[in-house]
């Protein structure tokens, strides 16, 4: 059986997202050609509108009449239009188009049951969004594409619109307090094709037409931005956490924030929207505080106790009721969200410490009483919580310290995690589970 457990080196992966299965045909839009095929096609019409005419200088040569002069001695030519026909014969062995200049034919077109994600990748000296294909059959994973960024990206999220053209984008937050939508299928797109927090209203007494704002000037919050999540009833809404204490709610369509929110006393680190109930969000931050907010309510936030700063908080996909939450201590703690809202003294279910160093990651298991976490100490473990928790399967993963981990929406057992290189784990490969 061959063994699903996928690693790509690499200095720092700080953030990853899946694409839905069959939403990028991996086909670029922008592609061009180089300069030099360019320049040979512009001399070959210059030949092909002269030949019309005699050549000026070559009448000496009587370069009409030459194919048909003798020569006794060998034609070179004759040898090769000898030879020309086994050289048009097809090699059994080959594959793909042969009259095609590409090296990589093959991984230019996305088959449709690939599993596709994007990752930001950190360098020494540059940073890059990466889009990833994992082909399932072969067991193999491969970069389709970069795009390069200006700024460190903090957190990704894959979004269906960007100013109200659906398509596929990928919603960057940065360090440099920016949200950047950038076109998953634009061959070497020099700009991103949307600035979060730039649709701004023009004075009423002026006529002249305002100047488009550099996207580097444009700040969507006050501080880095460190967590995306994307709604899944509206493909336009996209909420944003922020090292400005902030979380803010973002329709794409426009640009435009039509919430924020200041319930909290310190850096965001996580924002989640509610599985089925769409206007509830969870999040957590270094106030050491979990929040609950309808954003129809906007005054009226839900905050519940953690053991330390925030690192990961996701809603139970078995239990809508049901919410976890990662610290920098390593615990993970279960909690009871209708708890929380009624504002009970414990709203704790258990505690477990599920790593010695921070757990930065937690995923919900497509088993039910399954939870999978990830740490810096570059462990990711399996824990059973039929009755109290248990750790049943504990896996070094040899990327360095983790830094996020995601399960796949079209084959929910399927990680990507984020070290110092994308790891790829099948839990359905391990017979213990």
């Amino acid at each position: 059986e061959k063994t699903r457990f996928v690693r790509m080196e690499k200095t720092a992966v700080t953030c990853v997202a899946w694409l839905p299965r069959g939403v990028c045909t991996g086909r670029l839009d922008g592609a061009q050609e180089g300069e030099d095929d360019e320049a040979m096609r512009e001399a070959a019409g210059d030949l092909a509108s002269s030949s019309a005419g005699a050549v000026v200088g070559l009448e000496e040569f009587n370069m009409e009449n030459y194919d048909d002069e003798d020569d006794e001695g060998m034609q070179f030519f004759s040898v090769l239009n000898a030879d020309g026909e086994l050289a048009r014969e097809r090699d059994p062995h080959m594959t793909g188009d042969p009259n095609s200049d590409s090296d990589s034919e093959g991984d230019v077109e996305i088959r449709p049951e690939d599993h596709v994600f994007v990752a930001a990748s950190c360098e020494e000296d540059c940073c890059t969004l990466e889009l990833y294909v994992f082909e399932e059959d072969e067991v193999n994973m491969y970069v389709h594409h970069d795009i390069s960024l200006a700024a460190y990206p903090l957190c990704v999220e894959w979004m269906k619109q960007s100013s109200g053209t659906e398509g596929c984008y990928a919603a960057v937050g940065s360090i440099d307090h920016s949200i950047q939508l950038w076109n998953l299928e634009e061959a070497d797109p020099l700009e991103p094709a949307q600035v979060l927090g730039h649709a701004r209203k023009p004075k009423a007494k002026t006529k002249k037409r305002r100047p488009k704002m550099p996207s580097g000037d444009v700040k969507a919050h006050d501080g880095p931005v460190l967590c995306l999540h994307g709604s899944s009833a509206n493909p336009s809404v996209l909420a944003s956490g922020s090292a400005d204490q902030t979380l803010k709610v973002w329709d794409v369509t426009d640009g435009s924030c039509v919430h924020s929110f200041d319930h909290h006393s310190d850096k965001v680190q996580c924002v989640r929207w509610h599985p089925t109930e769409q206007a509830v969000l969870l999040s957590a931050a270094f106030d050491n505080r979990l929040g609950l907010i309808d954003v129809r309510q906007p005054k009226q936030a839900a905050l519940a106790a953690l053991n330390g700063e925030a690192e990961c908080a996701i809603w139970s996909r078995h239990s809508p009721y049901q919410c976890f939450a990662s610290t920098d201590n390593g615990a993970v703690c279960c909690y009871d969200v209708r708890k929380v809202a009624n504002k009970a003294e414990n709203p704790i279910l258990w505690t477990l410490m599920a790593h010695d160093v921070a757990c930065t990651s937690l995923q919900d298991a497509p088993a039910k009483n399954l939870l999978v976490t990830a740490g810096l100490d570059g462990h990711a473990k399996v824990w059973n919580l039929a009755s109290s928790p248990q750790m049943v399967y504990s896996k070094n993963l040899q990327a360095g310290p983790i830094f996020t981990c995601q399960s796949n929406a079209d084959m929910a057992a399927l990680m990507c995690f984020g070290g110092k290189c994308p790891v790829m784990w099948d839990l359905s490969s391990e017979q213990v589970l």
